[in-house]
């Protein structure tokens, strides 16, 4: 595994082929866990959900994020052959509460914050369109309604929503290994985000190609029922984990362990 001086200068690349065919090659060989793990999030999930705007809240800041954290720490022990031996490993990731939370937070407020600059410029016809809509006689203003709603999708509102699209994508990639360097490197939150920015920056087309395509499929999958994100999702895992092994050698054995093991294995035989 590279070291964090090593990627600081580091431009490895990684190829989006490699990382959906070994992550899937990964998740596969314990892929009964990670759809029974995925069936109990959902449903911790929603339990939590229920709660008016803090469960919102901890579903976004702790729980999602932690429990991503504890599939990132699976993926990667058995990436290094130590396969998923317990089932409550996918709990792990909450022993990074405070650095997952954190980073999420940042993130999380980084992407609030371009929403909020690019729908500023139509907070007139959005309050507008919010007030006609409201109130027993909406049903009555059903044409008024239909027309501010189209007043508003025009063309430079609707090249606000790309852009807007297109920058969210990009936060997303230059921070999509922030929770692998958390659980991994164990770093805090914000040198995590920063490690990933960097070795991200070197990937950028790569990694805006890879979540594009990556969303085309969990779109597709979402279809039949939802049914198929049961499968989609740990790819999704495995395929992200994958490129990230690829970059900085994760996945690799430890040399030190290697020369230990040796050192011992030549004692025995004295």
């Amino acid at each position: 595994m590279k070291t964090l001086e090593e990627l600081k200068i580091d431009k490895s690349l990684f190829s989006i082929g490699q990382a959906f065919s070994d992550g899937w090659a990964l998740v596969s060989k314990h892929l009964g866990y990670y759809i029974l793990g995925g069936i109990i999030a959902v449903a911790i999930s929603a339990g939590v959900g229920i709660i008016p705007i803090v469960g919102g809240i901890v579903n976004n800041l702790i729980l999602s994020p932690c429990l991503m954290a504890g599939a990132v720490y699976i993926t990667w022990h058995i990436s290094k052959g130590k396969g998923w031996a317990d089932f409550g490993d996918m709990f792990k990731g909450f022993n990074y509460l405070q650095p997952v939370a954190i980073s999420t937070l940042i993130q999380g407020l980084a992407s609030l914050l371009l929403i909020v600059l690019v729908f500023f410029n139509f907070l007139p016809e959005l309050i507008h369109l919010f007030k006609i809509s409201q109130g027993a006689d909406a049903f009555t203003k059903q044409e008024e309604i239909k027309d501010a709603f189209l007043q508003l999708f025009k063309g430079k509102f609707i090249v606000s929503c790309l852009i807007l699209t297109v920058a969210l994508l990009f936060i997303s990639a230059l921070w999509a290994f922030k929770i692998h360097f958390i659980v991994i490197y164990k770093m805090q939150a914000w040198p995590a985000m920063e490690m990933s920015r960097r070795i991200a920056s070197h990937n950028l087309l790569q990694l805006i190609g890879f979540f594009l395509l990556m969303g085309i499929i969990i779109l597709i999958s979402a279809i039949p029922c939802g049914i198929g994100l049961l499968f989609s999702l740990p790819l999704m895992i495995g395929a992200t984990y994958s490129a990230f092994a690829q970059i900085t050698g994760c996945d690799q054995a430890d040399e030190i362990n290697e020369e230990m093991f040796d050192f011992m294995g030549e004692d025995k035989k004295d």
